[in-house]
């Protein structure tokens, strides 16, 4: 039996990982140009499993004029009132 897909980025690239939050992680495959977002936790042996919750793809968020500069606002957005609350405490 022949597999559906063969080649799969998540199996041809090495992702760069960046873990945050409780148990959140952010994977960035450049070649592939996906961003993936999820959650990791053990499973029932004890092995780190990364769950993949969305996937955000560079051709579909630059395909619109308008989707990557606000996404990018948004984030600074965020990190100022981040700044402002830690500033606040």
């Amino acid at each position: 039996m022949t597999k559906k897909y063969d080649n799969k980025y998540w199996e041809t690239e090495t992702p760069e990982t960046v873990e945050f939050g409780n148990g959140n992680f952010m994977r960035c495959y450049d070649i592939a140009g996906k961003l993936q977002f999820g959650i990791k936790f053990k499973n029932k042996a004890g092995e780190e499993v990364f769950q993949v919750k969305f996937v955000l793809d560079r051709g579909a968020l630059f395909s619109d004029d308008e989707a990557a500069s606000y996404l990018r606002g948004t984030i600074d957005d965020w990190e100022e009132l981040m700044e402002k609350q830690r500033d606040d405490d």
